[in-house]
């Protein structure tokens, strides 16, 4: 059921960064509105001094997932993707200070073995509020899904896997019809090849889709992975993204770079202390910008289900979350942050989740 859990989470917030996407022309110039209180105090801001967003908050959603997306961890025998390079560092920093206002997820197991899933989560607001509904199966090595968003969006998914050659092959199949103001269709192939040391992934587009993507892995010693990831816009005939990263992970320790177009190089690590306590710290290492951008995290298990996280932004910004369980089959948690040069006087922002699994 946690993968479960995990691949629902990423699925909605896939299809929420798209229907973002496709609403705000500019995303670094125009976050959504919840995601932009707490970089201000009430009343009128000079837009000067308006700070850039966030790199978790603001990355464009159709082509830098792996900011946003906390990848599921890789079955016993799997390699590590692209997008596992600083993930135990983004899981601390990015997971549970992301809620807003209310959050919701409820994932049901028939008899039949069917997934039936919910989810719902906004703001104040009821502009912002977004959620569905899907249906998942998963039969030997075949897997399908039907899922429904409020955006007004059908979205399908089969999936096969299997072994040959000594090489683990799989495919995904992913569909979009959308209805909001006029009927549009969009047909993805995401394909894969894995053959220790080296993992190959593509993502091709078959109809509507402008980005074809794809990312190579090499694990040359243990605990260690290289990796290239492009992107090339099939509209504008160009490519859109060079990156190179460079990971280690044993468990404990995990250190993680990316150099992107040879512009930006950012950095992560987390570091577990002992049982219960670890740290992480991610940055913007160098920007051509020149924008400085890192946070600062430290969480404590208390072994039981129950995790306590603290972050602080470059900004000042102080975030803190508890999560925990109630029984076996509900989880919640709760996240507050508030300014930490004005706590009194500046933005406040809570958030509360509740997520049941039966």
């Amino acid at each position: 059921m946690t993968n479960m859990k995990q691949r629902l989470r990423n699925l909605f917030r896939r299809n929420k960064m798209r229907t973002r996407a496709t609403t705000v022309p500019n995303k670094k110039e125009a976050p959504e509105p919840a995601q932009q209180e707490p970089n201000k105090k009430s009343g009128k801001q000079d837009a000067s001094k308006q700070e850039p967003p966030k790199e978790e908050e603001s990355e464009q959603p159709a082509k830098d997932v792996d900011v946003e997306i906390i990848p599921t961890p890789p079955a016993e025998g799997e390699m590590l993707t692209y997008f596992h390079v600083g993930a135990l560092a983004k899981d601390c920093l990015i997971n549970g200070f992301k809620i807003g206002a209310w959050q919701m997820q409820c994932t049901t197991r028939t008899d039949s073995d069917f997934y039936l899933s919910t989810f719902g989560e906004g703001y104040p607001t009821m502009r912002n509020v977004f959620g569905g509904v899907e249906v998942f199966k998963e039969v030997g090595n075949y897997s399908t899904s039907l899922g429904w968003f409020t955006s007004n969006d059908l979205v399908s998914e089969i999936g096969v896997r299997g072994m040959s050659f000594g090489s683990r092959l799989y495919g995904l199949l992913k569909s979009t019809i959308g209805t909001k103001d006029e009927v549009t269709f969009q047909t993805k192939l995401k394909c894969g090849l894995e053959r220790d040391p080296v993992k190959v992934e593509l993502v091709v587009p078959l109809c509507n889709e402008p980005l074809c993507l794809g990312y190579v892995m090499l694990a040359p010693l243990e605990n260690w992975v290289l990796g290239y990831r492009t992107e090339y816009n099939c509209d504008q005939k160009g490519f859109d993204k060079h990156a190179l990263c460079l990971g280690f992970n044993n468990g404990r320790t995990e250190v993680g770079l990316k150099l992107e177009n040879f512009e930006n190089l950012r950095g992560s690590i987390f570091q577990r202390i002992g049982e219960a306590w670890a740290f992480a710290i991610k940055a913007n290492l160098y920007s051509s910008e020149n924008v400085k951008q890192f946070a600062i995290g430290l969480q404590y298990d208390f072994q039981n289900g129950t995790l306590v996280k603290a972050k602080l932004r470059e900004d000042s910004r102080l975030g803190f979350v508890y999560q925990s369980k109630i029984g076996t089959n509900i989880d919640v948690g709760y996240h507050v942050a508030f300014d930490g040069a004005d706590p009194i006087g500046g933005a406040h922002r809570i958030g509360v989740s509740w997520g049941f699994h039966c």
